[in-house]
């Protein structure tokens, strides 16, 4: 019996440019004047964290993770 998801390489090139083109994205959006800088590293780890759980679930347009990240942030409060 085969697999519902599709085995994606994260390892492939497009797919990183694609990751590193919607953690960029996300990234510009939390960036700011009122942005707490003391939690910047628990941020990024977050991000790429979701970034890395949503490519293992198939998903791989960069528009798509980013709006899915930005979401889930925003919803843990972030």
């Amino acid at each position: 019996m085969a697999s519902r998801n599709p085995q994606i390489d994260i390892y492939d090139p497009r797919m990183l440019e694609g990751m590193d083109q919607a953690f960029a994205a996300i990234w510009a959006i939390f960036r700011g004047p009122v942005r707490n800088h003391e939690n910047d590293c628990e941020l990024r780890i977050a991000v790429g964290r979701k970034l890395l759980n949503l490519v293992a679930e198939g998903v791989t347009d960069p528009i798509r993770l980013r709006q899915l990240t930005v979401k889930s942030l925003f919803l843990r409060g972030h």
